[in-house]
């Protein structure tokens, strides 16, 4: 398997004036928003610094400093401050911040390209509760307090900055590098050439209605693995690419996964079989479930999430032993707490069971159409 680390090692001397900006520059600049430079950078600083010089500052800091996501964020860091296609470019205007009151998990950093153009980079879902609680909550909100920072971040670095502007982001990180670019002034708009929207989840039905997003739709390039269920939660306007991914159902979602062959992803005609499976389950099951339903649900999910110190482990959803210490947790909880957990999980059964059956029905007819061929 080939990923964004081969694309560096292979065509990391290609400078951006030898070959232009690719699909999957757009992917590693999304995930340099994954690093946590509180330590290295000032926030909102405007004095740009080199990724050159980033990454030497990030290799300087002694352990119980280097904060992260994923050590494969180093890895890929420290191969940017190396290549010549990335070395030279500039970041600014880092910020990143938690709130707990507020339910909100926001960074994004601006990356200036050498070529005119700059690329805000957003980050997604990291590894802290509130990060996934406020990606809940997008389930019942018609916006949530990250989407509201991205949307003045774009106008921040707008303000500040000249040139064409490029957004983009992973996971949550795609969303908020949507909802800034449908939200933002015309002005703003025409200025921005590009949003790439990797794995991220799609929006209300609401928001697809919005003028913005109708306008600001054919600059939208969304990109899934081909077992993709983040991607593929809640409505999108438009096609997406499907990227091949080194592994299985949930975990297609590292983008470190997805494949690279020369100069590009290596693309497939569809998603899976799965991917749909999960994309019609949970979308049946979000359509049972009333606003105020979905967020007794969610509220009352992470709040047995925090008693089971999850943060500690910084797996929230993927953690299997986490799971089952929820469940542990739940036997102690109130009666409207327990009622509003498995009024929730009852409804997936059943939207996963109603799925399954059509699925069961539509193989059981192709089947018989076959048949048919074959008598004919």
């Amino acid at each position: 398997m080939t990923n964004v680390f081969d694309y560096l090692l292979w065509r990391g001397d290609l400078t951006l004036e030898q070959s232009p900006l690719q699909d999957v520059d757009s992917l590693i600049l999304s995930c340099l928003s994954y690093h946590f430079f509180t330590e290295v950078l000032n926030q909102y600083d405007a004095t740009p610094v080199t990724i050159e010089e980033l990454a030497q500052r990030v290799k300087a800091l002694p352990q119980e400093k280097l904060h992260m996501r994923d050590p494969q964020d180093i890895v890929l860091l420290q191969l940017m401050g190396k290549s010549e296609r990335y070395k030279n470019m500039e970041v600014c205007f880092y910020v990143d911040h938690v709130d707990i009151e507020k339910e909100a998990q926001f960074s994004a950093i601006t990356i200036l390209l050498g070529d005119g153009t700059f690329f805000i980079s957003y980050r997604g879902t990291d590894l802290t509760l509130i990060g996934w609680k406020e990606d809940f909550n997008m389930s019942f909100l018609d916006f949530v307090p990250a989407q509201i920072a991205a949307a003045a971040y774009l106008l921040y670095v707008a303000e500040n900055l000249t040139g064409k502007i490029r957004l983009g982001g992973h996971s949550k990180g795609g969303n908020l590098a949507v909802f800034a670019a449908a939200v933002c002034p015309v002005n703003v708009q025409e200025r921005i050439v590009c949003i790439y929207n990797h794995d991220g989840p799609g929006f209300q039905e609401g928001m697809l209605r919005f003028q913005g997003y109708k306008d600001i739709g054919p600059k939208i390039y969304s990109f899934v693995p081909q077992s993709s269920i983040i991607g593929m939660l809640m409505s999108r306007q438009g096609g997406y690419t499907v990227v091949k991914s080194a592994e299985k159902g949930l975990l297609q979602h590292d983008p470190y996964s997805w494949e690279v062959y020369g100069k590009d992803f290596v693309r497939l005609e569809s998603v899976s079989i799965e991917s749909k499976f999960w994309d019609r389950t949970l979308k049946n099951w979000l359509k049972a479930l009333t606003p105020e339903k979905r967020e007794k649900f969610v509220d009352a999910l992470f709040e047995l999430l925090s008693m089971t110190h999850a943060d500690e482990l910084g797996e929230v959803v993927l953690s299997p032993f986490n799971a089952f210490r929820t469940l542990q947790t739940l036997k102690d909880e109130d009666e409207e707490t327990k009622k509003a957990i498995f009024d929730g999980l009852r409804l997936l059964w059943i939207s996963v069971r109603k799925t399954a059956g059509d699925y069961g029905l539509a193989l059981q007819r192709l089947a018989e159409l076959k048949l048919l061929d074959k008598k004919r």
